[in-house]
């Protein structure tokens, strides 16, 4: 009986270790369990926000889209606007050309007037002088009678 009575102690003293080393690894896999859960919690706050920033960075790129699309319109609106500036002062700058040639013609035609009018003036001044030397050669005639 003490030989069972021994073998029975040591059986549950056997138990009892195996009681404290399966308590002890269950706690260890709880703790585990627990880690796994916290650090799952924070793998899904990491993707909601994730997925926030994506989708941010997807709004932005549609404005930065739309923004330069409107500068793309100007910048054609821009090029436009040049390009009928470009044939204004062109058109401009023929006008100009005309203007000058015109002016150029005026002042030819005027220097030939001058030059016309010198002449007349000129041969007035002789016309003049031989009306003079008729008239003293008439009063000439005229006392000699």
């Amino acid at each position: 009986m003490r030989k069972l009575a021994d073998q029975s102690r040591h059986a549950a003293q056997e138990i009892s270790e195996l009681i404290a080393v399966i308590q002890a690894e269950t706690a260890n896999t709880v703790t585990l369990v627990q880690e796994g859960a916290r650090q799952t919690e924070e793998g899904v706050s990491v993707v909601q926000q994730t997925r926030t920033a994506f989708g941010t960075i997807g709004s932005s790129v549609r404005d930065m889209t739309a923004r330069i699309e409107q500068i793309a319109d100007v910048s054609q609106q821009i090029a436009d606007n040049t390009n009928g500036m470009l044939a204004s002062i062109t058109e401009t700058a023929a006008v100009a050309e005309q203007s000058s040639a015109a002016t150029q013609q005026v002042s030819a035609s005027t220097d030939q007037t001058t030059a016309s009018t010198q002449q007349i003036a000129a041969s007035a001044s002789q016309l003049a002088t031989s009306a003079e030397h008729l008239n003293q050669l008439v009063g000439r005639f005229k006392t000699a009678t």
